[in-house]
């Protein structure tokens, strides 16, 4: 009965070596570390205070609301492969959901830089922004894409809602990760200078 039961433990025996060796292969992998990223950069020079705009009863005066983005927007950086594939990539992270450096761009742009009044209460044109993509497109071409849906809502006047699109061209031809993570992020970093700009020229 032992000889005929051998066999088998050979075979079980020749399984537990191959699964720990498996194993301590498996254990020697090294562990995926996160890159954190963000598109914010100082420059260390503190804008001017421009001259408040002027409309006709008085200084423009603004309300910012919600700025809020996709559930789809989240801390893990994102890719989209066509129209209808989008992917996450591992090891990249922003510091920070987009939604916080649009509002923080916004803000700046609007009642730093502009000269905006900023309301916090009391009646003033309210502006609501959703942050639909931030993103790097890696197919069929190798850009990057802000786009955003801008509500402003007056009492008075009523009230008014744009799409706004910003598309930049980066680098296809970087020669390792950490060349083609920087592109990305500098080109996104860019492309949300713009739009935000391009909120202020169309709320004013």
């Amino acid at each position: 009965q032992a000889m005929t039961n051998r066999p088998s433990f050979v075979w079980f025996g020749a399984l537990a070596c191959s699964l720990l060796t498996s194993c301590a292969r498996m254990s020697k992998a090294e562990p995926l570390v996160p890159r954190y990223f963000t598109p914010e950069g100082g420059s260390g020079a503190e804008a001017q205070r421009p001259t408040t705009p002027m409309g006709a009863s008085g200084p423009l005066r603004l309300r910012l609301g919600n700025v809020r983005s996709g559930s789809q927007l989240r801390e893990r950086i994102m890719f989209r492969d066509s129209d209808h594939e989008l992917g996450y990539y591992e090891d990249r992270r922003w510091t920070e959901r987009p939604e916080a450096y649009l509002r923080r761009a916004i803000a700046r742009m609007l009642f730093e830089e502009r000269g905006l009044v900023r309301v916090v209460s009391g009646s003033a044109p309210t502006l609501d922004v959703e942050l639909v993509a931030f993103e790097e497109v890696r197919a069929p071409k190798h850009m990057v894409r802000v786009q955003v849906i801008v509500s402003l809502d007056d009492e008075r006047l009523g009230s008014a809602q744009e799409t706004i699109t910003v598309e930049r061209p980066t680098r296809s031809d970087a020669k390792d990760d950490d060349a083609d993570a920087d592109a990305a992020v500098t080109g996104l970093a860019i492309a949300l200078q713009e739009c935000v700009a391009q909120i202020a020229d169309r709320v004013i």
